[in-house]
């Protein structure tokens, strides 16, 4: 794969510029908040302020899995004394999923592997019905816990050691139909979820876990990376009541799973670690900055990012959007303008896609929020914020953007 030329560092420009025109699937949630202990220096990261899964620089991770490296995930397959599981081999099951290990590894510019390993072949019998795990009512971080645990349970009872895995794709039978949706178990310190793990004849704390649902033979392997996103710390980005795709419709997995260009943002690759503060262009107090951005969908140096903080909690974030690699079906190209705000809360619209009046129609399967992308001579202005975001120019790698805040 060819990579875009290197770009300039932001210039400070003179004064005389200014005038230049220039349900899906859900996390549940224990009830104390996190800490913060990993994080960048910039003058441009933000805060998490809602005490969970947030859109903040600092991630807890002794509560999150640190998104970098090889994850070992052990997939389990289950069934319930009411959805006996008949199918055999499980390799249908498998091949739905393992695809989220490519996606994982383009959208990390090979920084994060997820090592799918199938230890027992065979359904683990749940000691439950299915419809006896509320997953449709009343469904709580407590009844999450106890369906993790039996799962699991039953896995080491059948020979599995728990001991070799980071998380757990918790599979069930597509008898199932009260399993519907496909929720993210994340560890709650205070009440640690222990399964004795009999390989090793001592107790496993479970740390993370997806527990897929009916909903994964809708979305198919795209639906574990979105999952998998929960437990590195992140919000969902649809909106959980009205609209769904009102936010960012499919600019992110977080949001449309099925969306034409799900990469992950540029600002949440910047969380990860994936992106460094030093491909970050950040303009934090009244200036000009000129930035050239290479596409997020490419690996290599050179800036990702364009960001003008606003506020405590607040910022807009320019990225370069291409139609390549986890992008390539990609509705529109161009640059990618939006707001975050790292004290909205998962589903209440942490990050909003800042719409263009001009933006090209839609055509085919594309939808207008899927061209909501700025092109060369097309500016964006934000009175209240004192900012605005003009683009430059553009090619097949990047665009530069010129960023001001007065």
């Amino acid at each position: 794969m060819r990579f875009p030329a290197g770009t300039r560092r932001p210039s400070h420009t003179a004064s005389p510029l200014i005038a230049l025109s220039a349900l899906l699937a859900l996390v549940v949630v224990p009830a104390h908040p996190a800490h913060a202990y990993n994080g960048s220096t910039s003058a441009c990261a933000l805060p998490g302020a809602t005490g969970y899964t947030d859109e903040g620089q600092p991630t807890d991770y002794t509560r999150f899995q640190n998104p970098d490296g090889t994850k070992h995930v052990a997939v389990i397959y289950v069934d319930f004394p009411d959805a006996v599981g008949t199918s055999l081999p499980l390799t249908p099951y498998y091949d739905q999923l393992s695809g989220a290990a490519d996606w994982m590894w383009n959208a990390s510019y090979g920084r994060t592997w997820l090592n799918l390993q199938a230890p027992y072949g065979n359904w683990v019998r749940m000691p439950r019905n299915s419809t006896d795990y509320d997953w449709e009512r009343g469904f709580s971080w407590a009844t999450h816990q106890t369906y993790v645990r039996d799962a699991l349970t039953g896995a080491a009872d059948a020979g599995v050691d728990l001991s070799r895995y980071d998380m757990f794709y918790i599979v069930p039978t597509g008898t199932a139909t009260a399993i519907g949706h496909s929720p993210t178990f994340i560890q709650d310190p205070d009440r640690p979820t222990q399964v004795w793990n009999g390989v090793t004849r001592s107790w496993v704390t479970v740390h993370w876990a997806v527990t897929f649902g009916q909903d994964m033979w809708t979305w198919g392997y795209k639906v574990a990376d979105h999952e998998t996103g929960h437990t590195f710390g992140l919000p969902d980005l649809y909106a959980f009541g009205g609209d769904q795709n009102r936010y960012v419709g499919g600019w992110d997995l977080m949001g449309l799973i099925s969306g034409p260009a799900p990469q992950y943002l540029g600002w949440e690759a910047w969380k990860f670690g994936w992106i460094t503060d030093s491909q970050v262009s950040c303009l934090s107090t009244a200036d000009t900055y000129a930035t050239t951005l290479n596409g997020v969908e490419y690996g290599g140096s050179g800036y990702k990012l364009a960001v003008i903080r606003t506020g405590g909690t607040t910022a807009y974030v320019a990225e370069s959007r291409k139609a390549a690699g986890d992008d390539s079906g990609a509705c529109a190209t161009g640059v990618l303008i939006y707001k975050v705000d790292t004290s909205t809360p998962s589903g209440g619209g942490p990050v909003q896609v800042v719409t263009n009046p001009d933006a090209a129609a839609p055509t085919g399967n594309c939808t207008a929020q899927d061209m909501q992308t700025w092109q060369p001579g097309q500016w964006f202005e934000d009175g209240s914020a004192r900012i605005r975001i003009s683009v430059r120019s553009s090619d097949a790698y990047t665009d530069t953007v010129w960023t001001y805040k007065w």
